[in-house]
Protein backbone atom coordinates (compact mmCIF):
# COMPACT_ATOMS: atom_id res chain seq x y z
CA UNK A 1 0.00 0.00 0.00
CA UNK A 2 2.81 2.37 0.90
CA UNK A 3 4.61 1.55 -2.39
CA UNK A 4 1.44 2.34 -4.34
CA UNK A 5 1.01 5.67 -2.51
CA UNK A 6 4.61 6.59 -3.21
CA UNK A 7 4.15 5.83 -6.93
CA UNK A 8 1.07 8.07 -6.98
CA UNK A 9 3.07 10.89 -5.39
CA UNK A 10 5.86 10.43 -7.93
CA UNK A 11 3.37 10.50 -10.81
CA UNK A 12 1.73 13.67 -9.51
CA UNK A 13 5.14 15.28 -9.07
CA UNK A 14 6.06 14.46 -12.66
CA UNK A 15 2.80 15.95 -13.97
CA UNK A 16 3.37 19.11 -11.91
CA UNK A 17 6.95 19.60 -13.08
CA UNK A 18 5.97 19.06 -16.70
CA UNK A 19 3.13 21.55 -16.33
CA UNK A 20 5.56 24.14 -15.00
CA UNK A 21 7.94 23.42 -17.86
CA UNK A 22 5.36 23.54 -20.64
CA UNK A 23 3.77 26.70 -19.25
CA UNK A 24 6.79 28.55 -20.64
CA UNK A 25 5.72 27.52 -24.13
CA UNK A 26 2.21 28.84 -23.58
CA UNK A 27 3.64 32.29 -22.89
CA UNK A 28 5.88 32.25 -25.96
CA UNK A 29 5.43 34.20 -29.17
CA UNK A 30 4.81 32.32 -32.39
CA UNK A 31 6.83 32.75 -35.59
CA UNK A 32 5.81 31.02 -38.81
CA UNK A 33 7.93 30.13 -41.85
CA UNK A 34 8.06 27.82 -44.82
CA UNK A 35 11.31 25.82 -44.65
CA UNK A 36 12.83 23.70 -47.39
CA UNK A 37 15.91 21.49 -47.03
CA UNK A 38 17.86 20.40 -50.11
CA UNK A 39 20.78 17.96 -50.19
CA UNK A 40 22.40 18.07 -53.64
CA UNK A 41 24.77 15.34 -54.82
CA UNK A 42 26.87 15.85 -57.97
CA UNK A 43 29.09 13.41 -59.78
CA UNK A 44 32.12 15.49 -60.77
CA UNK A 45 34.30 12.43 -61.42
CA UNK A 46 35.00 10.73 -64.75
CA UNK A 47 33.08 7.54 -63.93
CA UNK A 48 29.55 6.65 -62.77
CA UNK A 49 29.03 6.12 -59.03
CA UNK A 50 26.96 3.15 -57.92
CA UNK A 51 24.92 2.35 -54.79
CA UNK A 52 24.24 5.94 -53.80
CA UNK A 53 21.94 6.43 -50.80
CA UNK A 54 21.22 9.80 -49.21
CA UNK A 55 19.75 9.70 -45.70
CA UNK A 56 17.96 12.84 -44.50
CA UNK A 57 16.91 13.44 -40.89
CA UNK A 58 13.16 14.07 -40.66
CA UNK A 59 12.07 16.98 -38.45
CA UNK A 60 9.14 16.39 -36.12
CA UNK A 61 6.71 18.51 -34.13
CA UNK A 62 7.61 19.15 -30.49
CA UNK A 63 6.94 21.78 -27.84
CA UNK A 64 9.07 24.40 -29.64
CA UNK A 65 7.97 23.70 -33.22
CA UNK A 66 4.77 22.57 -34.87
CA UNK A 67 5.12 21.28 -38.43
CA UNK A 68 2.50 21.19 -41.17
CA UNK A 69 2.52 19.87 -44.76
CA UNK A 70 5.80 17.98 -44.28
CA UNK A 71 6.68 16.12 -47.47
CA UNK A 72 9.76 14.54 -49.00
CA UNK A 73 11.09 15.86 -52.32
CA UNK A 74 13.37 14.53 -55.06
CA UNK A 75 13.92 16.13 -58.47
CA UNK A 76 14.08 12.73 -60.23
CA UNK A 77 11.00 11.32 -58.53
CA UNK A 78 12.62 8.80 -56.15
CA UNK A 79 10.31 8.11 -53.22
CA UNK A 80 12.23 7.55 -49.97
CA UNK A 81 11.65 4.85 -47.42
CA UNK A 82 11.23 5.99 -43.81
CA UNK A 83 13.63 4.25 -41.45
CA UNK A 84 14.82 4.79 -37.88
CA UNK A 85 18.33 4.76 -36.43
CA UNK A 86 19.31 3.24 -33.08
CA UNK A 87 18.55 6.53 -31.27
CA UNK A 88 14.98 6.57 -32.58
CA UNK A 89 15.65 9.32 -35.14
CA UNK A 90 13.42 9.02 -38.20
CA UNK A 91 15.14 9.35 -41.57
CA UNK A 92 14.13 9.66 -45.23
CA UNK A 93 16.33 7.16 -47.07
CA UNK A 94 16.63 7.99 -50.79
CA UNK A 95 18.08 5.04 -52.74
CA UNK A 96 19.42 6.83 -55.82
CA UNK A 97 21.28 3.85 -57.22
CA UNK A 98 23.63 4.96 -60.01
CA UNK A 99 24.64 8.57 -60.63
CA UNK A 100 26.10 9.27 -64.05
CA UNK A 101 29.08 11.50 -64.81
CA UNK A 102 27.99 15.13 -64.56
CA UNK A 103 24.60 14.24 -63.08
CA UNK A 104 23.16 16.27 -60.19
CA UNK A 105 20.30 15.09 -57.95
CA UNK A 106 18.39 17.01 -55.27
CA UNK A 107 16.65 15.33 -52.33
CA UNK A 108 15.12 16.68 -49.14
CA UNK A 109 11.81 17.94 -47.80
CA UNK A 110 9.66 21.01 -47.27
CA UNK A 111 7.27 22.01 -44.49
CA UNK A 112 5.48 24.89 -42.84
CA UNK A 113 6.66 25.47 -39.30
CA UNK A 114 5.39 27.45 -36.32
CA UNK A 115 8.16 28.22 -33.82
CA UNK A 116 7.72 29.01 -30.11
CA UNK A 117 10.26 30.48 -27.74
CA UNK A 118 10.93 28.53 -24.56
CA UNK A 119 11.94 30.52 -21.49
CA UNK A 120 15.08 29.39 -19.62
CA UNK A 121 14.38 26.85 -16.87
CA UNK A 122 15.30 27.13 -13.21
CA UNK A 123 16.78 23.68 -12.65
CA UNK A 124 16.87 24.12 -8.87
CA UNK A 125 13.08 23.79 -8.58
CA UNK A 126 13.04 20.22 -9.87
CA UNK A 127 13.58 17.08 -7.83
CA UNK A 128 16.23 14.38 -7.97
CA UNK A 129 14.29 11.37 -9.25
CA UNK A 130 16.29 8.44 -10.59
CA UNK A 131 17.45 8.61 -14.20
CA UNK A 132 16.27 5.57 -16.23
CA UNK A 133 18.99 2.96 -16.72
CA UNK A 134 18.53 2.92 -20.50
CA UNK A 135 19.17 6.69 -20.68
CA UNK A 136 22.35 6.29 -18.62
CA UNK A 137 23.53 3.36 -20.73
CA UNK A 138 23.05 5.08 -24.08
CA UNK A 139 23.85 8.71 -23.25
CA UNK A 140 26.79 8.52 -20.82
CA UNK A 141 28.80 6.05 -22.88
CA UNK A 142 32.04 6.81 -24.70
CA UNK A 143 32.78 7.20 -28.39
CA UNK A 144 36.48 7.72 -28.94
CA UNK A 145 35.97 9.49 -32.26
CA UNK A 146 33.78 12.11 -30.54
CA UNK A 147 34.21 12.12 -26.75
CA UNK A 148 37.36 10.12 -25.89
CA UNK A 149 36.45 10.14 -22.19
CA UNK A 150 39.66 8.37 -21.15
CA UNK A 151 41.85 11.17 -22.47
CA UNK A 152 43.99 12.32 -19.49
CA UNK A 153 43.40 16.05 -19.94
CA UNK A 154 39.64 15.68 -20.35
CA UNK A 155 39.38 13.14 -17.52
CA UNK A 156 41.36 15.39 -15.15
CA UNK A 157 39.13 18.36 -15.90
CA UNK A 158 35.99 16.26 -15.41
CA UNK A 159 37.27 15.12 -12.00
CA UNK A 160 37.63 18.76 -10.94
CA UNK A 161 34.02 19.48 -11.90
CA UNK A 162 32.82 16.47 -9.90
CA UNK A 163 34.70 17.50 -6.74
CA UNK A 164 33.73 21.18 -6.92
CA UNK A 165 30.11 20.75 -8.03
CA UNK A 166 28.46 17.66 -6.48
CA UNK A 167 24.94 18.59 -7.66
CA UNK A 168 24.21 17.80 -11.30
CA UNK A 169 22.55 21.13 -12.13
CA UNK A 170 25.46 23.08 -10.61
CA UNK A 171 27.96 20.93 -12.50
CA UNK A 172 26.18 21.44 -15.83
CA UNK A 173 26.15 25.20 -15.28
CA UNK A 174 29.87 25.17 -14.50
CA UNK A 175 30.66 23.08 -17.58
CA UNK A 176 28.48 25.28 -19.79
CA UNK A 177 30.21 28.41 -18.49
CA UNK A 178 33.67 26.85 -18.84
CA UNK A 179 33.12 25.83 -22.47
CA UNK A 180 31.50 29.16 -23.42
CA UNK A 181 34.31 31.11 -21.74
CA UNK A 182 37.30 29.13 -22.99
CA UNK A 183 36.48 27.87 -26.48
CA UNK A 184 36.48 30.37 -29.33
CA UNK A 185 34.15 29.72 -32.26
CA UNK A 186 36.03 28.79 -35.44
CA UNK A 187 34.43 26.81 -38.27
CA UNK A 188 37.29 24.99 -39.97
CA UNK A 189 35.13 22.47 -41.80
CA UNK A 190 36.22 19.43 -39.78
CA UNK A 191 34.92 17.82 -36.60
CA UNK A 192 37.72 16.92 -34.21
CA UNK A 193 37.25 15.04 -30.94
CA UNK A 194 36.53 16.75 -27.62
CA UNK A 195 40.14 16.48 -26.28
CA UNK A 196 41.47 18.09 -29.47
CA UNK A 197 39.01 20.95 -29.10
CA UNK A 198 40.00 21.33 -25.44
CA UNK A 199 43.70 21.47 -26.37
CA UNK A 200 43.48 24.07 -29.13
CA UNK A 201 40.68 26.16 -27.52
CA UNK A 202 38.76 26.68 -30.78
CA UNK A 203 35.93 24.80 -32.44
CA UNK A 204 32.83 24.83 -34.61
CA UNK A 205 29.35 24.48 -33.13
CA UNK A 206 29.66 20.70 -33.56
CA UNK A 207 33.07 20.58 -31.89
CA UNK A 208 31.96 22.82 -29.03
CA UNK A 209 28.97 20.50 -28.54
CA UNK A 210 31.38 17.55 -28.54
CA UNK A 211 33.36 19.08 -25.68
CA UNK A 212 30.31 20.12 -23.65
CA UNK A 213 28.77 16.65 -23.96
CA UNK A 214 32.07 14.90 -23.25
CA UNK A 215 32.62 16.81 -20.01
CA UNK A 216 29.05 16.12 -18.90
CA UNK A 217 29.28 12.43 -19.78
CA UNK A 218 32.63 12.10 -18.02
CA UNK A 219 30.92 13.29 -14.83
CA UNK A 220 27.97 10.88 -15.21
CA UNK A 221 25.46 13.29 -16.77
CA UNK A 222 23.51 12.04 -19.86
CA UNK A 223 23.79 14.22 -22.96
CA UNK A 224 22.86 14.11 -26.62
CA UNK A 225 23.15 16.34 -29.68
CA UNK A 226 20.47 18.41 -31.37
CA UNK A 227 20.86 19.58 -34.95
CA UNK A 228 19.06 21.60 -37.57
CA UNK A 229 19.05 25.10 -38.99
CA UNK A 230 19.22 28.46 -37.22
CA UNK A 231 17.70 31.48 -38.99
CA UNK A 232 20.54 34.00 -38.63
CA UNK A 233 18.93 36.74 -40.74
CA UNK A 234 15.43 37.82 -41.71
CA UNK A 235 13.65 35.74 -44.34
CA UNK A 236 14.13 35.06 -47.16
CA UNK A 237 17.26 33.36 -45.87
CA UNK A 238 19.50 30.54 -47.11
CA UNK A 239 21.45 28.51 -44.55
CA UNK A 240 24.25 26.37 -46.03
CA UNK A 241 25.81 25.70 -42.62
CA UNK A 242 23.21 24.39 -40.16
CA UNK A 243 23.72 24.41 -36.40
CA UNK A 244 24.30 21.89 -33.61
CA UNK A 245 23.76 22.27 -29.87
CA UNK A 246 23.21 19.92 -26.92
CA UNK A 247 20.63 18.56 -24.49
CA UNK A 248 21.07 17.24 -20.95
CA UNK A 249 18.71 14.72 -19.37
CA UNK A 250 17.28 15.62 -15.94
CA UNK A 251 15.08 13.08 -14.16
CA UNK A 252 11.48 14.22 -13.82
CA UNK A 253 12.03 16.83 -16.53
CA UNK A 254 13.51 15.12 -19.57
CA UNK A 255 15.83 16.64 -22.15
CA UNK A 256 16.84 20.27 -21.58
CA UNK A 257 18.67 22.39 -24.21
CA UNK A 258 22.10 24.05 -23.82
CA UNK A 259 24.07 26.03 -26.39
CA UNK A 260 27.51 27.13 -25.14
CA UNK A 261 28.49 28.03 -28.71
CA UNK A 262 26.13 31.01 -28.76
CA UNK A 263 26.92 31.93 -25.15
CA UNK A 264 30.59 32.35 -26.11
CA UNK A 265 29.69 35.87 -27.25
CA UNK A 266 28.84 36.84 -23.66
CA UNK A 267 29.43 33.97 -21.20
CA UNK A 268 28.39 35.99 -18.14
CA UNK A 269 24.83 36.27 -19.42
CA UNK A 270 24.33 32.51 -20.05
CA UNK A 271 21.41 33.35 -22.33
CA UNK A 272 21.43 29.86 -23.84
CA UNK A 273 21.76 27.92 -20.60
CA UNK A 274 18.60 25.73 -20.66
CA UNK A 275 17.57 27.44 -23.89
CA UNK A 276 18.45 27.75 -27.56
CA UNK A 277 18.05 30.24 -30.40
CA UNK A 278 14.65 30.61 -31.98
CA UNK A 279 13.63 30.26 -34.72
CA UNK A 280 15.63 27.05 -35.18
CA UNK A 281 14.27 24.06 -37.08
CA UNK A 282 15.16 20.94 -35.08
CA UNK A 283 15.79 18.05 -37.46
CA UNK A 284 17.83 15.61 -35.40
CA UNK A 285 18.52 14.12 -31.96
CA UNK A 286 21.24 11.59 -31.21
CA UNK A 287 24.33 10.68 -29.26
CA UNK A 288 26.78 10.41 -32.17
CA UNK A 289 27.74 7.75 -34.74
CA UNK A 290 24.16 7.24 -35.90
CA UNK A 291 23.57 3.96 -37.71
CA UNK A 292 22.10 5.97 -40.62
CA UNK A 293 23.58 9.47 -40.41
CA UNK A 294 27.05 8.66 -39.02
CA UNK A 295 28.21 11.88 -37.31
CA UNK A 296 26.19 14.17 -39.55
CA UNK A 297 23.09 15.83 -38.14
CA UNK A 298 20.97 16.88 -41.14
CA UNK A 299 21.83 14.40 -43.87
CA UNK A 300 24.45 11.92 -45.01
CA UNK A 301 25.52 10.35 -48.32
CA UNK A 302 26.88 6.80 -48.40
CA UNK A 303 29.27 7.69 -51.26
CA UNK A 304 30.37 11.07 -49.92
CA UNK A 305 34.03 10.38 -50.79
CA UNK A 306 33.12 10.00 -54.47
CA UNK A 307 30.47 12.70 -54.84
CA UNK A 308 30.25 16.43 -54.24
CA UNK A 309 27.56 17.28 -51.68
CA UNK A 310 25.86 20.53 -50.74
CA UNK A 311 23.21 21.11 -48.09
CA UNK A 312 21.01 24.22 -47.90
CA UNK A 313 18.00 25.27 -45.81
CA UNK A 314 15.70 27.80 -47.47
CA UNK A 315 13.61 29.94 -45.13
CA UNK A 316 10.64 31.88 -46.51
Amino acid sequence: MQKRSWRVIQALFLVLTQALYYSDTAQAEQQSYKVKFVHTVRNLSNAPVENVIVNVAIPASCKTQQLKDLRSECNIGVAPSVVTDHYGQSVYSFNLGRIEVGQSINVGYSCRADFYDVLPIDLSKFGTAKIPEEILKVYTGDNQRIYDLRNPALSSLATQFISRYPRAEERVRAIHYYVASNIKYDREGKWDSAPQVLARRTGSCSEISYLFCALCRATGIPTRFVGGSRMRRAAPYEDPVGHRWSEVYFAGLGWVPFDPTLDAKDPKQLKYFTSFFQPSLITFHGGGSSSLLANAYNSNCTQRDKLDSQRVFYWR
